[in-house]
């Protein structure tokens, strides 16, 4: 396990900065434990102002990234400009840092923003990442080149590309999206009062390796979740790598009854997962319980569970999010506090 030592470091800057000039802290952590031992496999630190942002990911199994973002380097009523910069890697050679700078602006109905920025490492020749998103109306749609040289040479079938178009009518989105050699698709409702659904499936014809999950709300359904604004973050997110990762909350929180149908296939192995939730208590305490299964020459299968619990007051918000899966006998647990 790599030193860890970097985590309380970070942790002291951040809650210095947040008695200095802080408005909110996040602190993000996900534990695996299994028949091999426990393991903190991620560790997120985030400190917010209204000036400055300050995030950090640690990473057992990856590389850690940590960066600092200014959301409003300059700004007015119309437009905003932006800039990060981020350090990825653990301390050598191949560590990588990321100078980015991103504007959005506003001409009548169409909103654009573009994105440029260079990465630099010891390891290799620096490279440029470009890319713009346009909406518009019902539409929206985002891309991106990364190359990996300065952006004013020649792009060659080396460098990466990614994609992605929706269409966001009254109470639907539907989107397509390439990513590289993938390629994804989404679909979801929006609007509705005791019903949504939103589903999305990756397919890489190369390997013919496949990942589709749609998740349904009945009741009192979680309208952050079945809405536009969420499934452009999900497209975007899905569709063009990022150097953070984004946590999406599990099924139970989704609406007052819920269902999880996700299936997946790597190198020839299939997973398959049928999970049905209720949620109690307002969306602070829900549980679900599925069937997990795995088919490659045989068909075994599995229950698995998961619980979440929420306790929020005027002071931060607690969140605890269990998983235990007895398929492959592995209890996973996802924590989060915010002050």
């Amino acid at each position: 396990m790599k030193n860890i030592i970097a985590i309380i470091i970070v942790f002291i800057i951040c809650s210095v900065s947040n008695q200095v000039i802080g408005q909110s802290v996040n602190l993000e952590s996900t534990i695996k434990a299994d028949k091999t031992g426990t393991l903190l496999s991620v560790q997120r630190i985030e400190v917010k102002s209204s000036t400055l942002t300050l995030k950090y990911d640690y990473k057992a199994n990856g590389n850690d990234v940590l960066g600092i973002i200014i959301p409003k380097i300059w700004s007015n009523s119309t437009s905003c400009i932006s800039g990060m910069i981020v350090k990825n890697g653990d301390g050598n050679s191949k560590d990588q840092f990321a100078f980015d700078v991103y504007g959005n602006k506003k001409f009548g109905k169409l909103a654009v923003m573009l994105e440029i920025g260079r990465i630099v490492s010891r390891a290799s020749n620096p490279g440029d990442f470009i890319g713009t998103r346009l909406a518009h109306g019902n539409f929206t749609a985002e891309a991106y080149i990364i190359a990996k040289h300065p952006i004013n040479q020649r792009l060659t079938k080396d460098d990466l590309y990614y994609a992605w178009i929706a269409y966001h009518p009254n109470h639907a989105f539907v989107a397509l999206g390439k990513q590289d050699r993938q390629y994804w698709g989404y679909a979801g409702t929006k609007g509705l009062s005791r019903f949504g659904n939103f589903t999305f499936v990756n397919y890489q014809p190369e390997t013919k390796n496949f990942w589709f999950k749609s998740q349904t709300g009945f009741g009192e359904i979680n309208q952050k979740f079945f809405c536009q604004e969420n499934y452009i973050v999900a497209a975007s997110y899905l569709t063009i790598p990022l150097f953070y990762y984004l946590h999406f909350s599990p099924i139970v929180t989704k609406g007052t009854l819920t269902i999880k149908v996700e299936g997946r296939q790597t190198a020839g192995l299939q997973n398959y997962e049928v999970m049905m939730g209720k949620q109690l208590s307002n969306n602070l305490f829900g549980f679900a319980v599925g069937i997990n299964s795995e088919y490659k020459n045989d068909l075994n299968l599995a229950p698995s569970f998961e619980l979440y619990k929420s306790w929020k007051n005027n002071i931060g918000q607690c969140i605890v999010e269990l998983r235990y899966d007895q398929l492959y006998k592995v209890c996973s647990a996802f924590l989060v506090l915010k002050y």
